[in-house]
């Protein structure tokens, strides 16, 4: 079984490298602070209020899992837990990944992705990249195309832009309104050479077909 940090290196690279081992005072109630998306008028290059955001969010923790009858540890979608080892207690690190939908006038599709590391003892040790993109949902397709980053000024956290490239895809089974959203196909693309773009196929990959599903959340105004 390909452990989950690995294989999703370009959602959760606050996860893989850069991140120094202190608590950071970061939750999600940032996320309904308007001072988070304070840069986003700059960064979009419009005119734009942000009214509030719909949030999807996925868990993967450290658990002891069967596999080729032996005892080993990955990290795992928390809503299916297949072929986890319940009766043996053990609690580790883990990470929550979330979509962001941004409620705007004028109205857009606005999407983001942000990621947060935790370590046993539910303390933040990372957080961040984050990407901007747009949410097609009758392709049933995200779509990102600017990486952020996080900036912590005085204990206020904002999100920046990063001059880096991006084009990274995923597609889903079904984009429904209030319904969870499950991820069945990643795509990363370098450039139009052959050998440069990844193709990661969750059902195939993990034989799983809910490994990356994430549990709708309601809609939560920004104050």
């Amino acid at each position: 079984m390909f452990r989950l940090n690995k294989i999703l290196f370009f959602l959760s690279a606050c996860a893989l490298a850069g991140c120094s081992p202190k608590y950071i005072p970061f939750n999600t109630d940032n996320f309904a602070n308007l001072s988070f998306y304070q840069n986003m008028p700059d960064i979009l290059d419009k005119s734009l209020r942000i009214d509030s955001f719909i949030m999807y969010e996925a868990t993967f923790a450290e658990k002891p899992y069967e596999g080729y009858y032996v005892i080993d540890y990955s990290e795992v979608n928390e809503q299916n837990d297949k072929n986890i080892l319940h009766y043996k207690p053990f609690k580790g690190n883990y990470q929550k990944l979330f979509l962001l939908k941004l409620v705007t006038y004028p109205k857009d599709s606005i999407t983001l992705y942000f990621s947060l590391k935790y370590n046993e003892f539910d303390e933040c040790m990372g957080f961040g990249p984050a990407y901007m993109g747009v949410m097609d949902e009758s392709r049933k397709l995200i779509y990102f195309n600017s990486e952020l980053y996080t900036k912590n000024k005085k204990s206020i956290y904002s999100l920046r832009k990063r001059n880096l490239p991006l084009q990274l895809y995923m597609t889903a089974n079904e984009m429904i309104p209030g319904c969870d959203i499950n991820i069945e196909k990643m795509i990363v693309e370098k450039s139009f050479e052959i050998g440069n773009n990844v193709v990661i196929d969750i059902p195939r990959i993990f034989r799983d077909s809910f490994a990356l599903r994430f549990e709708y959340y309601d809609r939560e105004r920004i104050k």
